[in-house]
């Protein structure tokens, strides 16, 4: 997978698994453990949006741009529609298996290593502490839910996750 696919593979995860931060406009300055300089890329929000709306043409609803950007925007207290199309980003690349309740441990855990394969363990701790539903029943709002947390602690842990800025 040639390096620009394989950016935007990462992006796209971390986009539905964690997302960022909540401001408009997106400048992205990526650092990969294999890489010895920062990569930058800037893309607008926008085209992260452009990017991301086909995968709901696999939902059972289409998200608005609105929508879209929500997530993206990783909006704390998001529509249900938004919360919806995280979870069927996720369940497209078997990150959260259909009628599944929780995230799917080695799908997301290679996930976070190819953007952070020096933080493996962390990334499993992070990934068992927030790999929960709790009291929860709606897929959407578990999706939702354990992205929040795996942002929340990979924030914590100094990961260097992509923000979105005005």
């Amino acid at each position: 997978m040639a390096k620009q696919d394989t950016w935007l593979t990462s992006l796209l995860m971390l986009l539905v698994c964690t997302s960022t931060t909540s401001r408009l406009g997106l400048g992205l300055g990526l650092v990969r453990a294999d890489d010895q300089e920062e990569e930058s890329m800037s893309m607008t929000l926008s085209e992260v949006v452009e990017f991301l709306q086909p995968l709901g043409d696999n939902c059972d609803a289409a998200p608005t741009k609105e929508q879209v950007e929500e997530m993206v925007l990783n909006k704390e207290e998001a529509s249900p529609e938004s919360k919806c199309f995280r979870r069927c980003v996720l369940s497209q690349f078997e990150v959260m298996p259909e009628k599944k309740k929780l995230y799917d441990e080695n799908k997301t855990i290679d996930m976070m290593n190819m953007m952070y394969p020096e933080l493996e363990k962390e990334s499993r701790g992070i990934f068992a502490k927030c790999n929960q539903n709790g009291a929860l029943t709606d897929e959407c709002e578990i999706a939702h839910s354990i992205s929040m947390c795996m942002l929340k602690e990979m924030r914590a842990a100094n990961y260097k996750i992509p923000n979105i800025k005005e």
